[in-house]
């Protein structure tokens, strides 16, 4: 019978709630593996004696720098760092000669996570090994997922992001046990950062004397949520996890906007909403000075004209204030995110006012696609990681993977090699994969499935790298084989799973990077794409950043299609290889995933929900392959036809049975997504715009099917008509001359602007010689709105108007990517970009004029009454205001129609 030698546990004086944390889990090990342990009564004393022949083993625990008596048994040389000295969050346990063993780390984390691996080793051996020596430091300083305090549909008369917390809304907020749940998982993976995401959440968590009106709760729900965060901050302290609030900007309470009369959106800072917004931080950072803060500048605020103005003289005196009337001594850590604004001019006029301002910026943008980010996006994490905080690396919504699992650990490595190597970063920030509604799943099941339980993978991989990213592949091959054999019940079921979820994990990443049209959320990749967005991305916004940053190198189906044509050789990545490689992952998935069936014994349930979504992506992959091919076909047929069409038919017909096999593949989709999942989208609301516009009336396959089925039956009559000798409708209604526009009364109250009659002749600007030499017949005689050049290209002009009846406002956009120019604002940076419509332009080079580019108009809704335009910098013109249920075209005005003819009109239905 072996017998263990006994230990007293003796730690440093001031432990804090983590290394206590750590000290009980240690503890708890030893009892329950049977080893005699009992914790000192006093502090660990300045030196370590020696323990005596008849006494217990001593267990010093503390902190590293802050401890005397480990830094005694260092200038002893008793105490060695054999792999390195610990630092932050790192940890060093080590058995000496003369029977004491140290835990301690670089900070009181990692004095927490060498109690942990300690107890760890204890659980494994059944005794503290007489040889113990391990010390690691984790690559990234930062770690931990995103909860959003936020729902899938918005809440009118508030906006995006805006949902008060209270227990109707989020009930999971205030269940302790899940939230216990939650942390000790975080432990357990060793994350210690926790964001918690929200518009505007101080009006939740206090009442202002100053500003009673802008309580958006009762005084009940005031009083559970101040205690709810309180516990949670301390919960989390002791399991070394910090919380993070973040918020954006300018949001403001719906109670504070109705009682002052002014709009829920703050583009610009005012007086009013400064005093406001500071003293909400100063009361919050006062209250809660342990809870960091996570800042996005930009989005509503035009950040790159008011960011630095903001942050400097409101959100920093705020937290400054807060500060001092909290009394602490450790500052809260401040993340600002490089998001929708240049962050350079911000941390320039920052420099080093603040001791813990640290940045954050997204990793593939609102996707995964790649562990080899490049271009600009590049760049701006090199930049942001050499100002010397901590600059974290946002894996965001993962709009290309919804809602599928995703467990490429393989993938999610190269990514965090990534993160540490390429883009010189030392932090994550993980969304859910499901994020919009946390904590379930979108699975059809009943009860819901939670993403704690279906996406352990997710969150264990990614944190797993975040510790310590270069890891051997064979050994994590092995070390995953084993979880997942844990899960399913044998290890040849671990294999087939783990092999199953590697190769699902290449599809969407591949396809959508080389031809989806952003890497934004505005795309839900899984429920497909029209023609027209795969052959003509250009009309629906593509977004430049998914394949100059978020792809390697490589050729868009446009450009291929051109390639092909000049006779010329491929560079890089093509359409065909992603649709090819797409096929060859999706069929190894599904090959792995049968031939594990067999041999799973536990967990049967969700090994058939990774297999139906192994088969469903196998079935996308198929149809983008048979679309992607088809869209090749009718691009070629777009370059060659020059006007005759018949010349064109047999690439037509190709299309055409290439569509109709895709339409079957989407059929058979739909129909296996019904019993599978009950929506594809976490962001159920207007801002999903691709496939097809709005998430919640378009958020499924079903509901997506009908729209192909219409798309194939347009095409095939269209080619009909052609085939007949005919021209299809669509381009007979291009030959028709247009109609003007129903202009509204639109009377203006700008003092720095005038009125002025769009016709030919007519000067754009009033300092600049601008006279049109063509406009549209639609805008002819509409009355338009003008202000010197000269201002607006240095910053925001700003048009006060009223419509006498509801209307809309026509924008004229100059079509040059240049600050000079307004550019025309998007929803991959904006959410609120599309609240008035006007995304998409009404009407395509609409108006020249002289050594100025070619103008764009875009329409945006307003009620009747008085409104201030306020679009940002850059210069632009007011075209007209037109009646609200003025149809648009969407016509190409001045070009010739061999030059502008997308072949768009194929998908358009006969008339």
């Amino acid at each position: 019978m072996t017998v263990h030698p006994s230990y007293v546990v003796s730690v440093a004086a001031g432990a804090g709630p983590a290394v206590e944390h750590g000290v009980g889990l240690l503890v708890e090990a030893m009892s329950g593996a049977g080893v005699s342990v009992q914790r000192a009564a006093a502090p660990l004393a300045e030196r370590i004696t020696r323990p005596g022949a008849g006494d217990p083993t001593l267990i010093v625990v503390g902190e590293r720098t802050s401890t005397p008596a480990i830094a005694a048994l260092e200038q002893q040389e008793w105490l060695l760092y054999n792999n390195g000295e610990p630092g932050v969050n790192g940890y060093y346990v080590a058995a000496l000669p003369g029977r004491i063993v140290v835990v301690t780390g670089g900070d009181a984390n990692g004095v927490l996570y060498g109690c942990q691996e300690l107890a760890r080793a204890v659980t494994r051996h059944g005794e503290i090994p007489l040889d113990l020596e391990h010390g690691e430091t984790p690559d990234l300083a930062l770690r931990g997922p995103a909860i959003g305090l936020q729902l899938t549909e918005v809440e009118a008369p508030r906006q995006v992001y805006e949902y008060p917390i209270t227990p109707g809304r989020f009930p999971w907020f205030y269940d302790r046990d899940h939230w216990l749940e939650v942390l000790e998982t975080l432990l357990e993976q060793r994350a210690n950062a926790l964001y918690l995401w929200s518009g505007h959440p101080f009006s939740s968590f206090m009442q202002l004397e100053e500003f009673p009106e802008a309580l958006e709760v009762t005084p009940e729900e005031l009083a559970l949520n101040r205690e709810t965060l309180a516990w949670l901050t301390d919960e989390a302290s002791r399991r070394g996890v910090r919380v993070f609030l973040k918020f954006y900007n300018i949001h403001i309470p719906l109670p504070f906007a109705q009682h002052h009369g002014i709009p829920l959106r703050q583009p610009q800072p005012t007086e009013l909403v400064s005093l406001y917004t500071k003293a909400a931080i100063t009361r919050f950072v006062t209250d809660f000075p342990q809870v960091g803060l996570y800042i996005c500048l930009g989005e509503v605020l035009q950040g790159d004209l008011y960011g630095v103005e903001w942050f400097t003289e409101t959100i920093l005196p705020g937290i400054e204030a807060g500060v001092a009337a909290a009394g602490v001594t450790e500052v809260p850590p401040v993340l600002l995110r490089a998001h929708a604004l240049d962050p350079k001019p911000v941390m320039d006029a920052t420099g080093d006012r603040y001791p813990a301002l640290h940045t954050e910026a997204k990793y593939n943008g609102e996707s995964l696609t790649t562990w080899n980010p490049r271009g600009k996006w590049q760049d701006l994490h090199q930049y942001l990681a050499s100002l010397g905080g901590i600059h974290v690396i946002n894996i965001h919504i993962l709009s290309d993977l919804e809602p599928f699992r995703y467990g490429s650990v393989t993938f999610i490595r190269r990514s965090v090699q990534a993160i540490r190597h390429r883009l010189s970063s030392n932090g994550l920030h993980l969304y859910p994969m499901f994020y919009w509604e946390w904590p379930v799943s979108p699975d059809v099941a009943e009860p819901r499935l939670r993403q704690l339980d279906r996406d352990w993978l997710w969150f264990a991989a990614w944190h797993r790298y975040a510790w310590k990213s270069d890891r051997d592949p064979a050994a994590e091959q092995h070390y995953w084989t084993q979880r997942l054999a844990e899960q399913f019940g044998t290890e040849e079921a671990g294999a087939a799973a783990l092999a199953t979820y590697e190769a699902m994990g290449q599809v969407a990443p591949r396809l959508l990077r080389r031809v989806g049209i952003t890497e934004g959320n505005r795309q839900t990749f899984s429920l497909g794409m029209t023609l027209s967005q795969l052959g003509n991305p250009h009309r629906h916004r593509s977004w430049d950043d998914l394949w100059e940053s978020h792809a390697p190198a490589g050729e868009r189906l446009e450009e291929f299609v051109a390639t092909e044509i000049a006779g010329e050789p491929h560079v890089g990545e093509t359409p065909l290889d992603v649709i090819a490689e797409g096929r060859h992952f999706a069929q190894k998935a599904l090959t792995a995933v049968e031939h594990g069936l067999a041999a799973v014994t536990e967990n049967a349930d969700e090994y058939a929900r990774l297999r139906s979504d192994a088969q469903a992506i196998a079935l996308i992959a198929e149809f983008y392959d048979l679309r992607v091919r088809a869209a090749i076909e009718i691009v070629h047929a777009r370059s060659e036809h020059a006007g005759d069409y018949a010349s064109v038919l047999p690439r037509l017909r190709a299309a055409i049975a290439l569509v109709e096999q895709s339409v079957e593949v989407y059929r058979e989709l739909a129909e296996l997504t019904a019993g599978t999942y009950l929506y594809a989208n976490s962001m159920r609301t207007p801002q999903r715009k691709v496939p097809f516009p709005n998430g919640k009336d378009f958020g499924h396959w079903q509901q997506c099917l009908p729209m192909y089925e219409a798309e194939l039956a347009n095409l095939r009559a269209n080619t009909e008509t052609l085939e007949r000798g005919e021209l299809p409708g669509p381009v007979v209604e291009r030959t028709l001359e247009a109609e003007p526009f129903r202009a509204i009364d639109l009377t203006l109250h700008s003092e720095d602007a005038e009125t002025f009659e769009v016709r030919e002749g007519a000067e754009l600007f009033p300092d600049a010689t601008s006279p049109v030499t063509r406009c549209a017949v639609e805008l002819t005689g509409l009355t338009g709105v003008r202000f010197n050049k000269s201002v607006a290209t240095e910053g925001q002009t700003t048009i006060d108007f009223s419509l006498g009846v509801d209307g809309h406002l026509l924008v004229g956009y100059f079509k040059e990517k240049h600050p000079r120019w307004l550019q025309v604002p998007d929803l991959e940076t904006n959410t609120h970009a599309d609240d008035r419509g006007g995304l998409t332009p009404v009407l395509i080079g609409a108006v020249t004029a002289e050594w100025h580019p070619i103008v764009d108009v875009h329409a945006f809704a307003y009620a009747a009454g008085r409104h201030t335009f306020t679009p940002g910098a850059g210069a632009y013109v007011i075209l007209g205001a037109v009646a609200a249920d003025q149809e648009f075209t969407g016509r190409s005005v001045l070009l010739a129609d061999a030059e502008t003819d997308t072949l768009d009109w194929l998908y358009e239905e006969p008339r």
